[in-house]
């Protein structure tokens, strides 16, 4: 199993997934919000999520809130990972269109995609903050970085890639705040063939 190490500030909170299955398990019948912790943990632990951390703070004088979450998928990506950083770049900012951002960076972890941009989703009613008020629109910034990861940590398991995911619904905020903690989060990424982060 690949180990994934990283630096995190201390404001981020670790989600344990493990902890949100089992309330979902031991909750009330559906429509409790314990199932749907339950569902969503089961999602993020299918889809290969190791980590996932929120930080609520003030920034400026104002809430802020970010969301991180670290995965590792399996991903063919061929003998260079250099060329495959710079295919995956490629891909996806051919995908996002014209308000997404990427590049290869060389992390000390190797070379990574990396990409910046936004986007806008709608939340249903139910969800909305004041009931009644309709669908609202929420803008988030957000930074993805898709890493290669070296045969020597995958243990011969094949070839895997790490994914690093980042949000925050405060746009205004990502470039003071959070950008410099997604670069540090990706210059203290380390993989070995050990187990989990």
């Amino acid at each position: 199993m690949i180990r994934v190490d990283f630096s995190l500030p201390v404001e981020f909170q670790e989600i344990s997934l493990e902890t949100a299955a089992k309330a979902g398990e031991e909750a009330e019948p559906a429509g409790d919000a314990s199932q749907v912790m339950r569902r969503v943990s089961r999602f993020l632990t299918d889809v290969g999520v190791l980590y996932a951390a929120d930080c609520l703070h003030t920034f400026e004088g104002r809430p802020s809130l970010g969301s991180l979450a670290v995965a590792v998928v399996d991903q063919p990506y061929g003998r260079s990972a250099v060329t495959a950083a710079r295919g995956a770049v490629h891909a996806v900012l051919g995908s996002r269109g014209g308000s997404w951002s990427g590049r290869v960076v060389h992390a000390p972890c190797g070379p990574a995609a990396v990409f910046t941009g936004g986007r806008t989703q709608t939340l249903p009613t139910p969800l909305a903050p004041h009931a009644g008020t309709g669908p609202i629109e929420v803008s988030t910034a957000q930074f993805h970085a898709m890493i290669p990861i070296p045969p020597a940590a995958a243990d011969g398991e094949g070839q895997h890639m790490c994914l690093l995911v980042f949000s925050t619904p405060q746009p205004a905020h990502w470039e003071k705040c959070y950008a410099p903690v997604v670069a540090g989060v990706l210059r203290s990424l380390r993989f070995s063939g050990d187990g989990r982060p």
